[in-house]
């Protein structure tokens, strides 16, 4: 609605006039139309007034991304995993590349044209991200992604033509233009296969998947289309090679009785030792046994005195564990199965298939603080093999 200069400087105001309808003043006396037709008149320009506009965002919209396109020259990485597996179940290392894979690669580019114009590169993950798993990349820690296999995950990289690879963490990596090139800025993704886990027996087979996708921002708005890389199909047969117990699953172990003044100082053990006890393992063949004692009472203890459970009533002494014949006591660690664990330690190797490794224990007491209390002694151990 359009007013001359004169119209504009006037007041507009909405009274009775005297033909009794009630129609628009502009304060000197002059009547307009009745309300209703004034009013659907300003309805219809506000309707074709917010018609305008939206035409018009929507224009720039379409011209802002259509000045930097996204290309895939390469979008799916073919990293691939061995097609069979024969190994020790917890006998490989987490957040190392997975025995005999090989690394993929994709890429996109950036087209180059005389209005494009951007400041960063967004790279987003879109895998269901390994709680607690790293892997140590070329220029820092990636986040590990589920691949859907137990056990292995993938970590992502991007570089462009004349960097390093960066590592992709668990959200959006923003990672700089790069210098251009002919005709437009390329953007290079590394795809690592990274073991996680214990990798157990079966055979597996999962789909291609999109594992990320890129875009380009300038001042933090979108000003190019977005555009996703994948990770190819991956397929494995594993063989996971371990033990079972066969016997001594449950140990009661009964101690000696002792005479309180018997223990004189502190640190001094009995001369008496419980009756020895025993855990049976059946394993395939050529296997390398490990084992961690852990303290039930107190699980973080990685000393060599195992705590007295709450149920004692005696006090100031503690029980050592010991290989059976030797005098050295085994230190505890956390109750895990993983390749390396604190207090760790060796129980042998398996011979032929189905053969048998025997373990055997003893215990006995230490004294603790300087004053004994008498009473009962309880304490609880557990041991975890690898």
């Amino acid at each position: 609605m359009v007013f001359s200069d004169e119209q504009a400087a006037r007041t507009v105001r909405w009274k009775h006039a005297p033909d009794g309808v009630f129609r628009c003043s502009d304060g000197i006396g002059n009547y307009g139309g009745s309300a209703k037709p004034l009013v659907k008149g300003l309805i219809m320009l506000f309707k074709m007034t917010s018609r305008a506009l939206i035409l018009g965002v929507m224009f720039f919209s379409e011209s802002a991304f259509a000045d930097c396109t996204t290309t895939t020259p390469n979008s799916q990485a073919q990293a691939k995993l061995p097609p069979s597996l024969s190994t020790v179940r917890d006998s490989v290392a987490s957040g190392i590349q997975f025995p005999s894979s090989t690394t993929g690669y994709a890429s996109h580019s950036v087209s180059r044209t005389r209005d494009c114009n951007f400041d960063e590169i967004v790279v987003t993950p879109l895998g269901k991200v390994v709680p607690g798993a790293t892997f140590k990349a070329e220029r820092g820690s990636a986040a590990v992604f589920e691949t859907g296999i137990p056990g292995i995950g993938y970590a992502l990289e991007t570089a462009n033509a004349n960097t390093p690879y960066d590592p992709i963490g668990a959200g959006p990596t923003v990672l700089p233009p790069g210098p251009p090139g002919s005709g437009a800025w390329g953007y290079y993704h590394r795809v690592t296969l990274v073991v996680t886990g214990a990798i157990e027996t079966g055979t597996y087979s999962v789909p291609a998947k999109n594992i990320l996708t890129i875009i380009a921002t300038l001042g933090g708005a979108v000003v190019s289309n977005r555009q996703a890389a994948s990770l190819a199909a991956l397929s494995i047969a594993v063989t996971a090679r371990t033990c079972k117990i066969t016997s001594g699953a449950t140990n009661t172990v009964v101690m000696p009785q002792l005479v309180t003044y018997s223990l004189k100082a502190v640190g001094d053990v009995s001369a008496a030792k419980s009756t020895p006890f025993s855990l049976g393992l059946q394993c395939d063949a050529n296997l390398s046994v490990y084992a961690t004692l852990t303290d039930a009472t107190n699980p973080a203890n990685t000393g060599n005195v195992l705590s007295l459970a709450k149920n004692s009533t005696a006090s100031g002494l503690g029980i050592q564990i010991m290989k059976q014949g030797t005098t050295s006591p085994l230190n505890f660690g956390p109750d895990s199965s993983a390749k390396g664990n604190t207090n760790q330690w060796l129980v042998g190797k398996s011979g032929t298939s189905a053969s048998v490794i025997k373990v055997p224990f003893e215990a006995r007491y230490i004294k603790t603080e300087e004053t004994i209390k008498p009473g009962t002694v309880s304490a609880l151990s557990t041991i975890t093999f690898s």
